[in-house]
């Protein structure tokens, strides 16, 4: 997954003691214009994350779900998609605003340099960003189970990072306040461009979608889950019926190359029955191979191809019960391996 260029970062103004923080889009990326209220909105939840980054505000809660995926971007970065999930009782507008930021974790606050105004110059300033941004995000319709389901992404070099996501409601009537959510989520960014060998995160799919073109570069971050024409929805809980099917999607990265100039990757699914005595051995499915018997004629990785992995198992077959699914990775040209674990569970209704 290639990005459209290095972020532009913004420019933190330091006004008193009120933090705004003017967000720029991706380099590339098309944002339709901000009204004057939507660009109020922004700044507001700008002067929100900014307080928290000042250790003035301190969240204790988790106001919405996050989860994230970590797969191999450009220019020695790490992309990380990610989905929101936001109770539908929590907001009354169609349309929020969100505004994130992303910062080396540890990142100290300093000094401001001498300037005219005597309040600015003692006035902190805060750390670069690694990644920020700010959209208005229409949320469509809920899920089965209520929520709204907001997918985004941003990319930074591997590295241990404080996510800041702030999230109000937009649009609301004069007179009315809007409802505010600020989450803060500490997290480590693997590095996928080693010489080792690595994979994405495992991707459990609720479905995958195919579609006519790619969506164009410049909507790489409102469609995050998507890999050249293929869109993945990613499964919210590891919970399967058995009249389901188990898709699984993941990216396999750094691998050798045979004298052909092809890798030669096998990859193993074992299933195992968990329990109170242990786990146990239920089956597997046949081996998955990447090879010069497997793979297309013109498969180059130079070229920017990619090893797209996993299978789809229908559950028709599997009791209900808790699984640990084993799945190694194996380079056939230097012995490398690797061992990703899948826990899910089956339930007849």
């Amino acid at each position: 997954m290639k990005s459209t260029g290095r972020h532009r970062q913004a420019v933190l103004s330091v006004i008193a003691t009120v933090i705004v923080v003017a967000a720029t889009a991706a380099a590339g990326q098309v944002q339709p214009e901000r009204t004057d209220a939507q660009q109020q909105e922004i700044l507001s939840l700008a002067t929100i994350v900014g307080a928290a980054l000042q250790g003035q505000l301190v969240p204790t809660t988790e106001p919405f779900g996050w989860a994230n995926d970590f797969l191999k971007s450009s220019e020695q970065t790490t992309f990380v998609p990610f989905t929101l999930s936001v109770e539908q009782s929590k907001v009354s507008t169609s349309t929020v605003a969100m505004y994130m930021f992303v910062a080396p974790q540890g990142a100290p606050a300093a000094s401001a340099p001498p300037a005219a105004e005597p309040a600015a110059a003692s006035a902190p300033v805060l750390p670069e960003a690694a990644f920020e941004d700010a959209y208005h995000i229409d949320l469509g319709a809920p899920t089965a189970d209520g929520n709204y389901e907001i997918r985004r992404g941003f990319w930074v070099p591997g590295g241990d990072y404080d996510v800041y996501v702030a999230l109000s409601e937009s649009g609301v009537a004069d007179g009315t306040e809007a409802k505010t959510m600020m989450l803060k989520k500490a997290m480590s960014v693997p590095n996928l461009w080693s010489d080792q060998l690595a994979t994405s995160t495992i991707i459990q799919a609720d479905r995958i979608e195919s579609l006519s073109v790619p969506p164009p570069p410049d909507q790489q971050l409102a469609n995050p889950y998507t890999l050249g024409a293929m869109r993945i929805v990613p499964k919210s809980v590891s919970e399967y019926l058995t009249s389901d099917d188990l898709s699984l999607v993941f990216l396999v990265y750094n691998v050798g190359l045979t004298a052909a100039g092809l890798p030669d990757v096998e990859i193993d699914y074992t299933f195992n029955t968990r329990g109170p005595a242990g786990d146990e051995y239920f089956n597997r499915t046949n081996p998955q191979a990447f090879n010069e018997q497997t793979l297309p004629p013109d498969f180059d990785l130079e070229a920017g191809h990619q090893l797209v992995a996993g299978q789809a198992i229908p559950l028709s077959g599997f009791p209900e019960a808790d699984y640990r699914l084993e799945i190694k990775i194996t380079d056939n040209t230097n012995g490398a391996s690797l061992t990703h674990n899948v826990d899910f569970s089956v339930s007849a209704s």
